[in-house]
């Protein structure tokens, strides 16, 4: 079974201002495609959320 840790990292997130501007773009990007009714642009949404998604797997550099 996995369970995730609740202990907090050691140390500041390098890449959390990063996080927090891909999640708003990404967001705001795809809720833009629903309004429109463009599937194109809402997967654009979703990719840039994995992109965001893909920066908690970056090492630390520690």
């Amino acid at each position: 079974m996995f369970r995730p840790s609740r202990k907090r990292r050691s140390g500041e997130d390098r890449f959390l201002a990063w996080k927090v501007r891909l999640f708003v773009a990404g967001a705001a990007v795809a809720l833009a495609g629903i309004g429109m009714s463009l599937y194109w642009v809402v997967w654009a949404g979703a990719g840039v959320l994995l992109a965001g998604l893909a920066l908690r797997f970056l090492p630390d550099g520690e």
